[in-house]
Protein backbone atom coordinates (compact mmCIF):
# COMPACT_ATOMS: atom_id res chain seq x y z
CA UNK A 1 0.00 0.00 0.00
CA UNK A 2 1.36 3.41 -0.97
CA UNK A 3 2.16 5.72 1.94
CA UNK A 4 2.24 9.51 2.18
CA UNK A 5 5.34 11.13 3.62
CA UNK A 6 5.15 14.72 4.87
CA UNK A 7 7.76 17.13 3.53
CA UNK A 8 9.50 20.07 5.20
CA UNK A 9 7.74 22.56 2.90
CA UNK A 10 4.33 21.44 4.17
CA UNK A 11 3.36 19.16 1.29
CA UNK A 12 3.62 15.40 0.98
CA UNK A 13 4.77 12.82 -1.50
CA UNK A 14 3.38 9.36 -2.12
CA UNK A 15 5.91 6.56 -1.90
CA UNK A 16 4.97 3.37 -3.68
CA UNK A 17 5.57 -0.03 -2.20
CA UNK A 18 6.53 -3.01 -4.32
CA UNK A 19 3.55 -4.00 -6.50
CA UNK A 20 1.63 -0.72 -6.02
CA UNK A 21 0.04 0.90 -9.05
CA UNK A 22 -0.12 4.67 -8.63
CA UNK A 23 -1.63 5.35 -12.06
CA UNK A 24 -4.18 2.57 -12.65
CA UNK A 25 -5.49 4.10 -15.89
CA UNK A 26 -2.00 4.20 -17.41
CA UNK A 27 -0.48 7.05 -19.38
CA UNK A 28 -2.83 9.27 -21.34
CA UNK A 29 -3.03 8.15 -24.97
CA UNK A 30 -1.45 10.36 -27.62
CA UNK A 31 -3.91 11.94 -30.00
CA UNK A 32 -3.15 12.16 -33.71
CA UNK A 33 -2.99 15.94 -33.38
CA UNK A 34 -0.28 15.56 -30.72
CA UNK A 35 1.70 13.16 -32.88
CA UNK A 36 1.33 15.45 -35.91
CA UNK A 37 2.52 18.46 -33.90
CA UNK A 38 5.55 16.51 -32.63
CA UNK A 39 6.47 15.40 -36.16
CA UNK A 40 6.11 18.96 -37.51
CA UNK A 41 8.35 20.20 -34.68
CA UNK A 42 10.98 17.68 -35.80
CA UNK A 43 10.80 19.04 -39.36
CA UNK A 44 8.56 16.44 -41.01
CA UNK A 45 5.84 17.70 -43.31
CA UNK A 46 2.66 16.32 -44.79
CA UNK A 47 2.99 14.52 -48.12
CA UNK A 48 0.53 15.97 -50.63
CA UNK A 49 -1.07 13.99 -53.43
CA UNK A 50 1.15 15.77 -55.97
CA UNK A 51 4.29 14.91 -53.99
CA UNK A 52 3.26 11.25 -53.84
CA UNK A 53 2.60 11.17 -57.59
CA UNK A 54 5.95 12.90 -58.30
CA UNK A 55 7.79 10.44 -56.04
CA UNK A 56 6.17 7.42 -57.72
CA UNK A 57 6.90 8.71 -61.20
CA UNK A 58 10.53 9.41 -60.27
CA UNK A 59 11.00 6.00 -58.62
CA UNK A 60 10.05 4.33 -61.90
CA UNK A 61 13.29 5.69 -63.42
CA UNK A 62 15.65 4.70 -60.60
CA UNK A 63 18.07 1.86 -61.50
CA UNK A 64 17.77 -1.31 -59.43
CA UNK A 65 21.16 -1.00 -57.69
CA UNK A 66 20.35 2.57 -56.62
CA UNK A 67 16.88 1.52 -55.46
CA UNK A 68 18.37 -1.27 -53.34
CA UNK A 69 20.70 1.28 -51.66
CA UNK A 70 17.74 3.57 -50.95
CA UNK A 71 15.76 0.67 -49.45
CA UNK A 72 18.62 -0.28 -47.12
CA UNK A 73 19.16 3.31 -45.92
CA UNK A 74 17.35 3.55 -42.57
CA UNK A 75 17.28 7.35 -42.93
CA UNK A 76 15.04 7.10 -46.04
CA UNK A 77 11.30 7.67 -45.50
CA UNK A 78 9.52 4.45 -44.64
CA UNK A 79 7.10 4.81 -47.55
CA UNK A 80 10.05 4.90 -49.99
CA UNK A 81 11.60 1.83 -48.37
CA UNK A 82 8.36 -0.14 -48.50
CA UNK A 83 7.57 0.73 -52.14
CA UNK A 84 11.20 0.28 -53.22
CA UNK A 85 11.46 -3.11 -51.55
CA UNK A 86 8.24 -4.26 -53.23
CA UNK A 87 9.52 -3.00 -56.59
CA UNK A 88 12.62 -5.21 -56.49
CA UNK A 89 10.71 -8.35 -55.45
CA UNK A 90 8.63 -10.72 -57.53
CA UNK A 91 5.61 -8.43 -57.12
CA UNK A 92 7.36 -5.57 -58.87
CA UNK A 93 4.92 -5.45 -61.77
CA UNK A 94 1.92 -5.23 -59.43
CA UNK A 95 3.61 -2.40 -57.54
CA UNK A 96 4.33 -0.52 -60.78
CA UNK A 97 0.70 -0.88 -61.85
CA UNK A 98 -0.47 0.43 -58.47
CA UNK A 99 1.99 3.33 -58.70
CA UNK A 100 0.77 4.27 -62.18
CA UNK A 101 -2.84 4.04 -61.02
CA UNK A 102 -2.00 6.29 -58.07
CA UNK A 103 -0.06 8.82 -60.14
CA UNK A 104 -2.31 8.95 -63.22
CA UNK A 105 -5.54 7.25 -62.23
CA UNK A 106 -6.81 3.95 -63.52
CA UNK A 107 -7.33 3.60 -67.25
CA UNK A 108 -10.91 4.19 -68.30
CA UNK A 109 -12.81 1.02 -68.97
CA UNK A 110 -15.98 0.89 -70.96
CA UNK A 111 -18.53 -1.86 -71.09
CA UNK A 112 -20.96 -2.25 -73.97
CA UNK A 113 -24.19 -3.81 -72.79
CA UNK A 114 -26.92 -4.69 -75.24
CA UNK A 115 -29.95 -6.82 -74.53
CA UNK A 116 -32.38 -8.09 -77.14
CA UNK A 117 -34.77 -9.77 -74.71
CA UNK A 118 -37.77 -8.00 -73.28
CA UNK A 119 -37.37 -7.52 -69.55
CA UNK A 120 -40.28 -6.92 -67.22
CA UNK A 121 -39.67 -5.61 -63.72
CA UNK A 122 -42.35 -5.98 -61.04
CA UNK A 123 -42.09 -3.89 -57.91
CA UNK A 124 -44.43 -4.01 -54.94
CA UNK A 125 -44.79 -0.60 -53.24
CA UNK A 126 -45.39 -0.09 -49.55
CA UNK A 127 -45.40 -3.64 -48.51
Amino acid sequence: MARKVKQAHGGSITLAQKGDVLNPKGPTPKLLSTITAELKAKGYERATANQVADAFETLMNVPEDELVKMVKDTKSPMSLRIVGKAMVTAKGWEVLQAMLDRAHGKAKQSVDVSEKKKVTVHHKWGG
